[in-house]
């Protein structure tokens, strides 16, 4: 329970208490502060408040666990190995002792937080699984910047580090010891990065939103936490919670304590909604936060955007905005003050190498100018000499060289000279000293004439007291020679440390990322502009070897940006900005060079924008109403949506949340059955190397009739086999468009329609996306019989067909039913299994397969193959968590959707060398990387799996039927998966 709540909190609580708003965020609150001395202040306010009758205009909340196995992920960084489905969540290491960096990710559906609200407070409440260590933890939460990202791959490789891009907001989140098992963590205050999701084009209430947790680099932790993740039970998963209210401006732009901010910056925010449009907002701005936080002087406007003209280098500026809803309440909305701070003058070179004439002995290198060795946190320095470089005898004089990563615009250079306990006696310090800078290492330049370092005092606490000039000349290497030492008397000399600044004339902070994939093909790129520049020449092309030559095509333009451009899809694009101004010298300052890959594919509908909102209500978008079908028409059989909220299908999707339910009975006058989309605009298929439009759709057990699509008026048959609209799985129709016949440079109609007198049935419709690619397909193949080592039929018994004499052991007293292949399916209850231990000679490598036709409706966790060692550990189970197929392969992976619809599904594991495959009903859901060893493994079972070494100790059970379960003891390929689901015929194979 947590032991302080604000008085925000209790304040907007006890004023929904009055007005009877939001009682299920008040349910829960109560929920949380019940057997608490709080509620008795609580029920006396809201007596106040009853009988005051205030009118107050206050906040909101909305709080939420997540919802489903798929919404938390882990993955190791930077490899981006899954690491999906655990019971917790460690962070920032997988494991203590910092060897397996990872990153974490949580997701929350349904956040009932309106587009422009002003978040107050908000804060994740972690639940401690594990007692680590006591060691320092400091990690980054960030957001995944998406109005309504979608559930995890879990099985992805690097599903965490491809959600980009991400909030430029932040939270750092230092968690002291968690030494009680149970205990609920809060984090630091995440308001500002959900502010920036809130904020988003896209972004409505009921979303989904996505935050990351990463180490901090700038304070990297030594240990770690470890906290329940979606498995730890209902009331012990990660827990969201945000504050906030309409009427305030929100989404400050540079967020709330930026740093690095634009010198020439434009303010800007989110208004509140209930701003008057004419002088709606009151901006206070100022150096001092006194001044901004009392109010003092303000400008009053009506734009939602101020520019407070050149700002100082390096300076903490503060301001708010005040929203007033004008006549006749005139309400004021006092803001939050805000905060940034501009770009600094200079910045510090990184990544400097060195080299010397010589070094004295080993731990006395020119290194320890460069490395931080003896310095504290106020850049003062030590008196001890292995904190310093010291040369050998060097009658000549001595040199020391540094070399950048690139070539910079250097600005300054400060010098802590050799600083031993010694150094008022014997003087090593560099005195009389020559200064050579050069772009290439061959052609140097002099800076000035002979400059003289100050003396070090040799003693603690040094700060530097040499700081040299560049004048932004142009260098990568910068060689000083010491013509003379303080003391005069031993040809040695030495330095403490040398740290450059220089100028950031160089194009910086590329849009997007660099390295990112699943770009928007009409995408408008970005930088941060290097100072001094005037132009911005951009490069850019798929040969990389181009921009770096400057042979690409170039585009000159004036403002940080350039697009929408037209790509093509599914293409690595490289680019680089170089800034121009003529009247410098260099006038030319290249950027690095920059990557992104286009997406594979252009969305047509993939029905996640539909909702459930009746009109008037001006956010609803129903299905119906967007694929309008044949209601009212009686030549038109087909009926689009459920009749009843949710009007789309929730459960039966290929991906997302939601596929289009298309109900079709051509009888009683209909000829035919069809649903119209129009595009609006209209849609050019011919951009973007377009060559597929995929279609994906999924059957039900007695449809018939003819598909078709529609594009404009051009039909297209679908050329596949008719039962293929009978099957229950999801399946991809991919359309030539070239051949289709169909003109594709105006496309303003979509139609879906099944043809045939008579025809009658249920399809599901989902992702219709254009691609690329050209179609492929899959030809089934039937597999190597010799090869079973074990082949339930469960035809009336558990024996094994496969001629190995692998016969089942019932574990329990499961009966027969029904079944999809032959004439029954073993049906197991709440304890029912059966033990297949003979199957475990015959498994003679790690290349295998399991496949079982299954029909369930449960929810819990339960297994359907799973192997055990004499100690029962179980390195491997095949099963379904939350109605999801998953493996467990020493941490649990999901292959989503859900199967548990009580149909017939055929679920097929395959493993392949190191790699892991699902498929579903003959369609591969997914890869992972697979390492389990089955040396050790002395059972084998399906239905549980055993939990107690020696004994028997079943577990884990699965509810539901099984039929026709087959063990090969070879990887079968796609063609053979899709022959014993029953197909014979050439199908499309899904991009």
């Amino acid at each position: 329970m947590r032991e302080v709540v604000s008085s925000r909190e209790i304040f907007s609580i006890c004023v929904r208490l009055v007005y009877g708003q939001n009682l299920n965020h008040l349910n829960s609150f109560v929920r949380r502060t019940i057997m608490s001395k709080r509620l008795i202040f609580l029920t006396s306010f809201v007596l106040v408040l009853a009988l005051a009758g205030t009118n107050v205009a206050l906040g909101d909340m909305w709080e939420g666990y997540i919802v489903e196995a798929s919404d938390d992920t882990e993955e190791l960084d930077p490899s981006g190995t899954p690491e999906a489905g655990s019971g917790d969540l460690e962070f920032p290491y997988e494991d203590p002792g910092m060897g397996d960096k990872q990153l974490v990710a949580i997701r929350w559906q349904g956040v009932g937080v309106p587009k422009g609200a002003a978040i107050l407070d908000a804060w994740i409440e972690l639940t401690v699984d594990e007692i680590e260590d006591a060691l320092h933890v400091s990690v980054i939460i960030e957001g995944e910047l998406n109005p309504d990202p979608p559930t995890f791959d879990e099985s992805a490789p690097s599903e965490i580090a491809n959600r980009q891009p991400r909030t430029t907001a932040q939270a750092i989140y230092e968690p002291e010891h968690w030494d009680t098992v149970g205990d609920k963590k809060q984090t630091s205050n995440i308001a500002a990065v959900i502010q920036e999701i809130v904020n988003q084009d896209g972004w409505a209430s009921g979303n989904a939103l996505v935050l990351i947790i990463r180490d901090n680099p700038a304070s990297p932790s030594q240990g770690n936490r470890t906290a329940d993740a979606y498995g730890g039970g209902e009331t012990n998963r990660p827990f969201l919670h945000i504050e906030y209210t309409l009427g305030n401006a929100a989404g400050p732009s540079p967020a709330d304590g930026a740093i690095d901010v634009s010198r020439d910056v434009v303010l800007s925010w989110t208004p509140g909604v209930s701003a008057a449009p004419v002088n709606g907002h009151k901006v206070y701005f100022s150096e001092n936060f006194n001044d901004v936080n009392d109010g003092i002087g303000g400008i009053t406007q009506s734009d939602s955007s101020y520019t407070p003209g050149r700002l100082d280098f390096g300076t903490t500026y503060y301001w708010r905005v005040d929203e007033d809803s004008g006549p006749p309440d005139n309400m004021l909305f006092e803001g939050d003050v805000w905060s940034f701070t501009t770009e600094l003058l200079a910045y510090p070179v990184e990544n400097v190498t060195v080299t010397a004439s010589s070094a004295g002995q080993a731990d006395l290198g020119p290194e320890n100018t460069v490395n931080g060795s003896g310095l504290d946190d106020n850049d003062l320095h030590s008196a001890e000499a292995t904190d310093m470089w010291f040369s050998d005898n060097e009658p000549l004089g001595a040199w020391i060289e540094y070399e950048f990563d690139k070539v910079y615009k250097v600005h300054e250079m400060w010098v802590w000279n050799s600083n031993q306990m010694v150094e008022l006696f014997v003087g090593y310090g560099f005195k009389d000293v020559t200064i050579e800078y050069s772009a290439n290492g061959t052609d140097y330049t002099t800076l000035g004439t002979t400059h003289q370092f100050a003396q070090a005092p040799g003693a603690d606490g040094y700060a530097h007291n040499t700081t040299i000039d560049f004048g932004g000349a142009a260098a990568k290497y910068v060689r000083l020679t010491a013509n003379s030492n303080w003391g005069d008397i031993l040809p040695q000399y030495g330095l403490s440390e040398v740290r450059f600044f220089y100028i950031p004339v160089n194009a910086t902070q590329p849009y997007p990322d660099s390295g990112a994939t699943g770009v928007d093909v009409d995408v408008i790129l970005g930088w941060r502009a290097g100072r001094e520049a005037a132009t911005h020449d951009v490069y850019l092309n798929t040969d990389e070897q181009a921009v770096i030559d400057d042979t690409a095509p170039v585009a000159t333009v004036t403002e940080t940006g350039h697009g929408p451009l037209a790509l093509d899809l599914d293409t690595t694009h490289y680019w680089k900005v170089n800034e121009v101004n003529e009247a410098e010298t260099p006038s030319t300052w290249k950027s690095a060079i920059w990557s992104f890959t286009t997406t594979d594919h252009l969305v047509v509908d993939d029905f996640e924008s539909y909702n459930d909102l009746d009109p008037p209500d001006p956010e609803s978008h129903r299905i119906f109403e967007a694929w309008i079908d044949g209601f009212g028409i009686p030549t038109n059989g087909a009926l689009v949506g459920n009749d009843l909220p949710p009007y789309t299908e929730q459960t039966i999707v290929y991906s997302g949340k939601q596929s289009m339910p298309f109900f079709y009975s051509n009888t009683d006058g209909a000829a035919s059955s069809e649903a119209e989309l129009t595009l609006t605009p209209a849609q050019n298929w011919t951009e973007a190397q377009v060559r597929t439009l995929a279609v994906h759709f999924h059957g039900a057990e007695g449809n018939t009739g003819q598909l078709y699509v529609k594009i404009n008026s051009t039909m297209v048959p679908y050329d596949g086999q008719a039962s293929n609209l009978a099957l229950t799985g999801w399946q991809a129709w991919n359309i030539d468009l070239a051949s289709s016949g169909a003109s594709l440079q105006n496309v303003t109609k979509l139609a879906i329609g099944i043809d045939g007198n008579g025809a009658s049935g249920t399809l599901y419709v989902d992702d219709i996306r254009l691609y690329a690619r050209g179609r492929e397909f899959i030809t089934p193949s039937v597999p190597d019989d010799s090869r079973l080592i074990g082949h339930w039929t469960f035809d009336g018994d558990l024996q094994d067909s496969s001629g190995k004499g692998n016969h089942g052991t019932a574990g329990a007293s499961a009966d027969f039913v029904a079944g999809k292949v032959g004439s029954n399916a073993l049906n197991f209850r709440s304890a029912d299994f059966v033990v297949i231990d003979g199957v475990v000679d015959d498994i003679t490598s790690t290349d295998m397969t399991i496949n079982m036709w299954i029909k369930t409706t449960q929810s819990d966790e339960g297994q359907l193959a799973a192997a055990n060692d004499s100690a029962s550990a179980h390195p491997f189970m095949l099963g379904i968590q939350t109605g999801i197929p998953y493996v467990n392969d020493g941490s649990d992976t999901q292959f989503p959707p859900a199967i548990n619809d009580d149909q017939w599904h055929m679920l097929t594991y395959v493993r392949s060398g190191n790699t892991g495959h699902i498929y579903v009903d003959g369609l591969q859901r997914g890869t992972y990387s697979s390492g389990f060893s089955l040396d050790t493994v002395t059972r084998w079972s399906i239905g549980q799996e055993w939990d107690a070494a020696g004994t028997i100790s079943p577990s884990d059970f699965y509810s539901g039927a099984v039929d026709d379960a087959r063990f090969y003891n070879y990887s079968l390929s796609d063609a053979e998966v899709a022959w014993l689901t029953g197909r014979t015929e050439p199908f499309d194979k899904p991009f």
